[in-house]
């Protein structure tokens, strides 16, 4: 077993003292930050991952994520939280988290989440820093971890953001199934609710759409998956008749 280096963001003693305890049970480094002062000093040294509690007082888990990542940090960021409402998961993921996690939690659980994050980032940096796939006038740049829309600013990904963006984008105008897409994103060994890929799904919306419930590029294939397609006035066009032979109905899913 590797022994990463884990940093611990928290103020509340009981909840953090068990997840530490867990950590190093498991043969791990952990450093416990409980005030946002000593944040950075402890992320700029060798970080494999970070936690973030979430329901804690004097810190602010979502501005601390969207600090880090402001800062450059690709670690694997897990927000830990008694909160169990879809607004709350969403705006940790919008902030920068890579995977939110419920408590109570089981110890088994949160390792082989944890591993499985670390695995996916670990792969994703093995992709070349100048990699760039390009569909349509969408860019995906693996070494800057952004995706630019356009003429429009580029925008930061999250690793996962990263992993499904690069995998649609790697079969423009196929339909991906929802299972293809877990799989590739978060493994066989995948575990955890069901909604996560939506969740993840709506926050790459937020950053590839102005109008994120008219989707002009990551659409919603209902019953079948989601598809990425290059927009522009001829591609729009084709797409009603894509999305009516693919979907019976005619509808293509916003969310």
């Amino acid at each position: 077993m590797n022994v990463m280096r884990i940093v611990l963001i928290g103020s509340e003693t009981g909840a953090l003292d068990l997840l530490d305890f867990v950590l190093r049970d498991s043969g791990h480094e952990t450093v416990v930050v409980p005030s946002e002062e000593g944040l950075h000093e402890a992320i700029d040294q060798q970080t494999d991952v970070v936690f973030i509690r979430a329901d804690i007082q004097g810190i602010d888990g979502c501005r601390c994520c969207m600090e880090l990542r402001a800062r450059g940090c690709s670690d694997p960021i897990i927000f830990v939280s008694q909160k169990r409402a879809m607004r709350e998961k969403v705006r940790a993921f919008d902030h920068g988290a890579d995977d939110y996690i419920i408590e109570p939690y089981n110890s088994l659980e949160l390792m082989a989440r944890m591993n499985a994050v670390v695995r996916r980032c670990r792969m994703g940096d093995s992709q070349s820093s100048g990699d760039v796939l390009t569909v349509g006038d969408l860019e995906l740049s693996f070494g800057a971890q952004t995706v630019t829309v356009g003429d429009e600013p580029p925008t930061l990904l999250t690793p996962t953001e990263m992993r499904i963006l690069e995998c649609l984008m790697r079969s423009p105008e196929m339909t991906i199934s929802r299972e293809t897409l877990i799989e590739r994103t978060w493994g066989y060994d995948f575990v955890g609710e069901g909604n996560r890929l939506d969740v993840n799904i709506l926050r790459l919306r937020r950053k590839l759409e102005s109008d994120p419930a008219n989707p002009r590029y990551l659409h919603t294939v209902r019953g079948a998956g989601y598809a990425i397609r290059p927009s522009s006035p001829r591609e729009s066009a084709n797409l009603s008749l894509l999305s009516f032979i693919e979907d019976p109905d005619g509808v293509v899913d916003p969310v």
